[in-house]
């Protein structure tokens, strides 16, 4: 099954009258990074019928392209521990290609000390400067390596705890805030380069995410010198009905500054699927005496994905009566920024980004 919507400094979230339940927003951590059995499979959550864990990589290719590509597992549906790998990748023009596989129990192996799962024929594994994914599927061929520019990162101890008896939890670590990508994609018979810019994030959670926040935005900019990602979740009227933010500025590959405080606003939307897609937003962040601020217009549209479409049917019965219109949607931005160093000098950038808009 795809859990593409399944991620990422106050300890509590601020309630609003009349919340019903609450939710501890990371937690703090004495570890610093992301641990390596934080990035394992997580196989003490097998009886628990809400869990789900995925292993994302995502690289914008130097000459334009996009991949997404995931390794799942979930106990939605009527078995434990279904998997998938779901692959699409979206070339500079022309349309998209895409790879979609359920697996079952027996074809599901890994590691609970370190990153190392395999599902059915994908494999992903790595740690510190170095993360893999191979797959190596019927028609499909993937090898991507990833280089680290920075240490892997987690907010807080990297989990939002939900319910006052803490019985749920969503957590995310950023094995990759930006590395180098190298590799190649086989598929539909024809190979592409993969070199360019690349991410890569490990998420599981024990809760149905649409009961806890019905939308997830994300805006990547990947590169040597300049390194922008932002995570933007809204929590359901259920817990509160807030944003959750968080993000994170890199400049020639290092990290100066990570933030739970910045405005990623749409200014422009359109339908897309029934379901308003932002188009444009306006950007501002200050943090660690930086300051970014300016705009987002989407390029090149990439894909709306029904992840109801993709699943089978004893998934789908289970998971239609909480989700509503689970959508996927992509495209290719472009980004004005004028970025403002702690000495006040200011520097225009602009470029190609790549955003995701969820809806559950």
């Amino acid at each position: 099954m795809a859990r593409w919507a399944c991620l990422f400094l106050c300890a509590m979230w601020p309630f609003v009258a009349g919340a019903v339940e609450q939710v501890e927003v990371w937690g703090t951590s004495e570890e610093p990074g992301v641990p390596e059995a934080f990035q394992a499979w997580h196989t003490q959550y097998e009886d628990d019928g809400n869990y789900g864990e995925s292993w994302f990589f995502m690289t914008h290719t130097s000459e334009g392209g996009a991949l997404y590509a995931l390794l799942s597992i979930t106990n939605l549906g009527l078995r434990t521990y279904d998997g998938s790998i779901d692959i699409q990748y979206y070339p500079p023009e022309g349309e998209a290609h895409r790879y979609h596989r359920e697996v079952r129990r027996a074809e599901l192996a890994g590691s609970e000390e370190q990153m190392d799962i395999t599902v059915g024929g994908g494999h992903a594994w790595g740690g510190g400067r170095a993360y893999h994914l191979e797959v190596d599927e019927p028609g499909v061929q993937l090898r991507l390596d990833l280089t680290n520019r920075m240490d892997p990162y987690r907010f807080g101890n990297g989990k939002l705890v939900f319910f006052e008896d803490r019985s749920a939890e969503w957590a995310m670590g950023i094995n990759v805030p930006s590395g180098e990508a190298r590799g190649s994609l086989t598929m539909n018979g024809q190979t592409w380069d993969l070199a360019g810019s690349g991410y890569h994030d490990h998420t599981w959670t024990t809760i149905k995410l649409p009961s806890a926040m019905d939308r997830w935005r994300v805006v990547r900019i990947l590169g040597e010198q300049f390194d922008l990602v932002l995570h933007n979740q809204h929590f359901t009227k259920k817990f509160g009905g807030g944003d959750n933010n968080f993000g994170l500025l890199a400049i020639d590959g290092r990290r100066v500054a990570t933030s739970r405080n910045f405005v990623l606003s749409p200014t422009a939307t359109r339908k897309v699927a029934k379901v308003d897609m932002p188009t444009a937003f306006e950007v501002a962040l200050d943090a660690g005496g930086w300051k970014v601020e300016g705009t987002l217009t989407e390029e090149r549209f990439h894909d709306s994905i029904d992840v109801l479409a993709q699943v089978s049917f004893p998934v789908r019965v289970a998971i239609k009566a909480f989700y509503s219109n689970p959508r996927m949607q992509r495209y290719a931005a472009r980004y004005e920024l004028d970025v403002t160093d702690p000495e006040g000098v200011t520097e225009h950038l602009s470029g190609e980004c790549l955003v995701e808009a969820n809806t559950f």
